[in-house]
Order: C-alpha cells, then sequence, then structure tokens
C-alpha cells in the first residue's frame, strides 16, 4: 500500500491560517492535519514545518487520539490555492477547557468536512454552537479507509439532517462543485454567527508536542 503524506512548510501554514483574516492576532498553539497518512490508524496528525514530517497524535498507552472533548468553536474559514497541489481546505479553529487553540484543517471535499458541517450546522440550527461539544473522529473499515467524525453534545449525535441528505446526494451524483459551494455556504454562515463575520488572524506554533489532557 502506497503511503500518503502530507507536509506543509510555516510559509504553506501561514497561508492557510492568513485566510482567517482580521487584525487582532490570536495564538494557535497546534496545527492538524486529518488523515495525513492514509496506512496509519491515526486520524490527526500535527503539522512539525518544514524539515520535520507530522506526527500521528497518540495519547500515552499508544492508541491514536480520537477524540476532542469539551471543545468550544472559535472559527472556521475556508483557504484555497494551497500548496503545490492548489488545494482547497476547510480550517476549523478549536479552544480547548484549557484555553488552547488548536487548527484543524482537511480537504474541502473530504468526507471529515462533510460530515463535521452536517454536525456544526445541526449545533447552529438548535441554538448551541456557542456551547462545548465532543468532535469524535474515526476512519472508515473499508476502501481507501478515510476520516469520518461526529459532532456530540451532551453525549447525543448532533447533525442537520437536511444538510446531511443535500451533501450525501451531491456526493453520490458527483457534483463536487455544488457540494463545494453548499460547504462554502455552511462556512460562511458558521463564520457569521461565531465571529460576527470577521476573525482574528492565527498565529501558528508547532513545536510543541501534544500531552495527555490536552484534549
Amino acid at each position: 500500500m502506497t503511503t500518503s503524506m502530507t507536509t506543509v512548510t510555516p510559509d504553506v501554514a501561514s497561508a492557510i491560517v492568513a485566510e482567517l483574516g482580521g487584525s487582532n492576532a490570536q495564538s494557535v498553539e497546534m496545527m492538524i492535519g486529518i488523515g495525513l497518512v492514509k496506512d496509519s490508524e491515526a486520524v490527526y496528525f500535527q503539522y512539525l514545518g518544514e524539515e520535520r514530517a507530522p506526527a500521528a497524535l497518540t495519547m500515552p498507552s499508544g492508541k491514536p487520539c480520537t477524540r476532542m472533548a469539551n471543545i468550544t468553536l472559535a472559527g472556521i474559514s475556508i483557504a484555497d490555492g494551497i500548496g503545490a497541489e492548489n488545494a482547497t481546505k476547510l480550517n476549523l479553529i478549536v479552544e480547548t477547557s484549557a484555553g488552547r487553540r488548536l487548527l484543524l484543517t482537511s480537504g474541502i471535499q473530504t468526507w471529515w468536512t462533510q460530515c463535521l458541517i452536517q454536525g456544526l450546522m445541526g449545533l447552529f440550527n438548535s441554538y448551541n454552537l456557542d456551547e462545548a461539544f465532543t468532535l469524535d473522529s474515526y476512519k472508515g473499515k473499508s476502501g481507501r479507509r478515510p476520516v469520518f467524525c461526529s459532532v456530540r453534545q451532551a453525549g447525543d449525535v448532533v447533525k442537520d439532517q437536511m444538510m446531511y441528505d443535500q451533501l450525501g446526494q451531491l456526493r453520490s451524483d458527483r457534483a463536487m462543485d455544488k457540494f463545494e459551494a453548499a460547504v462554502r455556504d455552511s462556512v460562511e454562515i458558521l463564520n457569521q454567527a461565531v465571529t460576527g463575520g470577521t476573525v482574528d488572524e492565527a498565529i501558528v506554533t508547532v513545536d510543541e508536542p501534544v500531552k495527555e489532557g490536552d484534549f
């Protein structure tokens, strides 16, 4: 099986977070890519800069970290033209209960992004977008084993059923241009709800290892 590894230089990392805009800098302590190594059981990978490969986030037991509990939404955006592949990324900033801000980034057409948008729109529709939630990410069991996720609040999975049906149908029809448009519309709604339309500039530091209790 071929291993697919994505690396991000500091310049590219800056380009991604620059899409968040704004003038008052906020510190993002960790930049995390989703499912960067296809034959790894890990789902979250910490970017460590140009000279080092992304590191799988694992618990002290060695098992992959799959759950980010008690986090709140701090920002969300779309970044275009990223890296040599001219990729389009969804960027999510969450804040942990300890006040650490993390930037999660994934391709706009990925299953993980689809699941995330469905869940966050569910929180938006129930007026709970400003409340803490849990993000569970996990690998599929078949095919290329894409990464999925679920948004939970008070122990229950939250999703917007209309968005679930719409994105599912567009993916089934392979209408990915319309799929992207629907994701962008949702991101605009979520960003407006969380930030009032603007997001503070994010400064990424990538030299701090993950510790137990971070999530």
